[in-house]
């Protein structure tokens, strides 16, 4: 998958927008500031958006998306990806405090998501078993992925042979 990635989307390696890891563990830190970019969060201190667990230690690959990947002028697309041989995950990352802003923001989401994966399938035939889209809406407090029980959202990814998943933790098991 990662050549398919690395063939259909000539900036991947040009911006280095994908990145390779074995740690059992990592964080995703969506950058809104200066690049406006996801990066693997490697200060133990810093803001930690999203999240993965590697327990068997495999390649798990991270590929930043926005402002990386796609830009602004390419439409909507979401914040950043990570998958193996198995399974790709799109997540979008939408920080917020107000509970008055979070639905707005998950609509949001759920376009930016909705669109990059249709992007995504008409350059690249899918060799991953399984495309999951994460939806991160709210604070940066841990909160494990749970498949969205709404059937409407349900439907709309399932045409897209997606699974959406709320929260912002990851497991390849």
């Amino acid at each position: 998958m990662r050549d398919l990635i690395k063939q259909a989307f000539i900036l991947t390696e040009q911006n280095s927008c994908l990145k390779t890891l074995t740690d059992s563990e990592f964080h995703i830190y969506d950058d809104t500031t200066d690049k406006k970019q996801c990066h693997i969060q490697d200060n133990p201190t810093g803001i930690r958006h999203f999240k993965v667990e590697n327990p068997t230690g495999r390649d798990i690959h991270f590929l930043s998306i926005d402002h990386c990947l796609l830009f602004d002028g390419d439409s909507a697309h979401c914040d950043c990806a990570v998958f193996d041989e198995k399974t790709f995950c799109f997540i979008e990352i939408k920080e917020t405090t107000r509970p008055n802003k979070r639905a707005e923001y998950t609509h949001d989401a759920k376009e930016q998501l909705k669109a990059t994966i249709q992007h995504f399938q008409e350059r690249v035939a899918f060799t991953t078993k399984r495309i999951e889209a994460y939806l991160c809406v709210g604070d940066t407090s841990p909160r494990p992925a749970r498949q969205s029980n709404n059937l409407n959202e349900q439907v709309e990814f399932a045409d897209m042979k997606a699974v959406l998943y709320r929260g912002n933790q990851k497991r390849f098991a």
